[in-house]
């Protein structure tokens, strides 16, 4: 339940009764009412229009490029089979003939963005500058396409997406040669399209945010700053307290991103440094 309104960011007094609040005033309301209404009759213009696919062959690809469109415009939660055929003129059941159902058009989403830039080969010299670039690069997707994290969340349960496998085995292979059994390079590939993954999550959240609430992080900080600095003195947070501009540049995910893949990188040439003077140490243990 919010406890601060959509518009401003101001804190909610509770509802005495009936449906939680959403808007601290009457102008409050009035504006997000008038927000909704500026967007109506441009939808309802490009409803007009003729489907941009409506004359093209339909194919996998067409349905594929439809739905990366629309999560681009709206998210991916407006991503759906209806939607999409909405979009390119046609039935829904049109739709199935190339594509079995939602999750299986989530897949081929993700596999198309990483189909569309693939890693170079054979890439920089050097393990570290190779698995920089693929970070790097993986990152620009992230931005390129904010919802991306949100179908490639559970590496558990990784989509079925081998355009973004080849980023895994890619990353694998750079790492090839410096004795490190399978499984370690599978978790240290792993690892990175993991922290890339979890580091890109604001980036949805935020895209969401500033969609719904037509306010930058930047504002809705800033309308929010009173109430946040009350409730850091009553919870008696005293590094927090100390945050300024510093700590809120320092905490936007490019910064966030670039900290975290540095020391990761840090991470590996340590295990890399052990796993290569193993040996040289047995040696000189047995005295050989």
């Amino acid at each position: 339940m919010s406890t601060t309104c959509e518009m401003c960011g101001r804190a909610l007094r509770p509802a005495e009764r009936g449906r939680p609040r959403r808007y601290c005033s009457r102008a409050c309301r009035t504006r997000a009412y008038r927000a909704r209404m500026a967007e109506r009759p441009a939808t309802v213009e490009a409803r007009r229009q003729p489907p941009a696919h409506a004359d093209a062959v339909l194919d996998r690809d067409v349905i594929v490029r439809a739905a990366l469109a629309c999560a681009h415009r709206e998210g991916v939660a407006a991503v759906s089979m209806r939607r999409v055929a909405a979009d390119l003129g046609v039935g829904v059941m049109s739709l199935y003939r190339y594509v079995a159902g939602r999750e299986e058009l989530n897949d081929l989403m993700v596999d198309t963005v990483f189909a569309d830039h693939p890693l170079p080969e054979p890439g920089p010299d050097g393990w570290r500058d190779k698995l920089e670039l693929s970070a790097r690069q993986e990152w620009a997707l992230h931005r390129r396409h904010p919802w991306l994290s949100q179908l490639v969340v559970a590496t558990t349960r990784p989509p079925n997406a081998p355009h973004l496998m080849a980023y895994t085995d890619w990353r694998m292979r750079a790492l090839a040669g410096h004795d490190l059994d399978f499984a370690t390079l599978t978790k240290i590939a792993i690892m990175i399209g993991t922290y890339l993954q979890s580091a890109a999550a604001p980036l949805a959240y935020e895209t969401q945010a500033a969609r719904r609430t037509r306010h930058t992080r930047e504002q809705w900080t800033e309308a929010r700053r009173e109430s946040f600095d009350r409730s850091i003195r009553e919870a008696r947070l005293p590094m927090v307290s100390e945050f300024g501009s510093e700590a809120f540049e320092a905490a936007e995910p490019d910064n966030i991103f670039e900290f975290g893949l540095h020391r990761m990188l840090d991470g590996i040439a340590v295990l890399l440094d052990r796993t290569s003077s193993a040996p040289a140490k047995a040696r000189e243990r047995d005295g050989t």
